[in-house]
Parts: structure tokens; sequence; C-alpha cells
């Protein structure tokens, strides 16, 4: 497929805004080529990013299931896979592409875009996947790692946010329905140190009820360092057999 200098202008200006380097332009312009303007160009949908997005699907959880794994220690296998599912869902990397401005790059065929292709959840959030598997293939042996690189410097806010708004486990509500079932105080948490840069820091929280330590936790949000804190506390305190005994 011939792109147009105007395409690549385009292209290349993404790539310098995300820190991105393709010496195959065509690869990255691939990942944006939805199945309808192969099929209305008589194209072969090998040039579309069907079998990008397959790839850059496994990249996705992959990459989603280390971040998991290093920084929430306090979640089981059960938990970090409902989290991960929350995460790499069509919803959330629909708001991944959003932001990096897909509905601007996204190539369509006529009737598609017509009827509103370029705001569509499944498109978008298929064409993010696509561009995952076009980075872990440009960059080969490295390509993982920047795949890893480019979601976590684009997307660690959003990532931590989903973390934060699931319902699946809330040891902080637990630990506090006991404490006032006993005498009607709330837990409390200290902040004891952080540690890291100051774009990458881990913070390490204590819980604290009746004068006494019950709970220690770190994370890499004082909020989730504290989330941290009160499961351990809840498991210390027999209030937790299992996962499912954490669910609201």
């Amino acid at each position: 497929m011939l792109i147009s200098k105007e395409r690549t202008k385009e292209l290349k200006e993404f790539q310098k805004k995300y820190n991105l380097k393709f010496k195959d332009i065509s690869l990255l312009n691939q990942a944006f080529i939805h199945t309808s303007y192969t099929n209305e160009n008589n194209i072969d949908v090998a040039s579309s990013y069907e079998k990008l997005e397959f790839l850059g699907d496994a990249v996705l959880k992959l990459a989603i299931s280390k971040f998991l794994f290093e920084n929430f220690p306090q979640y089981q296998e059960g938990q970090m896979t409902k989290l991960r599912g929350e995460i790499v869902s069509d919803k959330s990397i629909f708001e991944f592409a959003k932001k990096l401005g897909f509905e601007e790059l996204i190539i369509l065929g006529k009737n598609e875009k017509k009827h509103g292709g370029a705001k569509k959840e499944s498109i978008l959030a298929c064409a993010f996947e696509a561009l995952l598997g076009a980075i872990f293939l440009e960059y080969k042996e490295k390509g993982y790692k920047k795949a890893y690189e480019f979601l976590i410097d684009n997307f660690k806010n959003e990532i931590l946010n989903v973390n934060e708004n699931i319902s699946f486990l809330n040891p902080k509500a637990i630990l506090q329905e006991y404490t006032q079932s006993i005498d009607k105080k709330l837990p409390n948490y200290i902040l004891i140190k952080e540690e890291g840069k100051e774009h990458d820091k881990t913070f390490y929280v204590e819980v604290e009820y009746q004068n006494q330590i019950i709970g220690k936790g770190n994370a890499k949000s004082i909020k989730q360092a504290q989330i941290s804190a009160a499961y351990n506390a809840i498991l210390e305190l027999g209030l937790i057999e299992n996962e499912e005994k954490c669910k609201q």
C-alpha cells in the first residue's frame, strides 16, 4: 500500500510524540488499517491490522500481567486475573486509543467512516492491540521491552485507576468494619517511608489499631500501599480465608 507524504508526516509526528522509531513506516501504518478499507479497495486483508491485532493482544496481556505481578504483591492469582481482565477489556483500551488520537489516525472504508467507525470501541481497541503488535515486530529482540515501556509510560495512571475503581476486593472496608464492631474506632494508616525516583516511587505503609501495628504493605501509590497493609492485616487477624471472602 502506497503511503502519501501527508500520511508519512502524520505518522512521524505520532512517533515523535510517543517516543517511537519505526524504520518500516508501512508496518506502523498497517496498525491503523481497518478491514473495511481493504475490502472496499480490493486489497489483501493481510494488509489490514487483523494479524497485528492477534499478536498485540498477547503482548498486551503479558505486559499487564508483569505490571500487576510487580506492583500488587497483596493480590492473589485470581484477583490479578480479574484485574487484568478489566484493564485489557475493549472498554479500557478504547480509552487508551482515544488518548493517543486514534480517531484521527484510523483508516476506514467510506461506508464504515460514514457510520462513525472512527469512534467505535471495537475498532479503536483492536487498532490499539495492533499497534502493540507492530511495536513488538519493529523492535525485534527488544520488541516486548519497548511495548511494555510504551504501555507503562503512557498509561500507568489509567492502569492504576482501573484497579482503584474495581470492586472485587476491599480489604480496607473489611478491616474498618471489624474495628468498628469492637470499639467504633477506625484503623490508622501511617506512611512510614517512600523509596525510588520521583516518577517511580514505592510507598511503605503500616496500619495501626489500638496502638499496635496490625499490618504492613507497600505499593506504587499511597492508596495501594494502604490496601496492601489492610489486606495483610485482615489475613493476620483471620478475617478472611480465601479471596472469595474479600468480595464486596
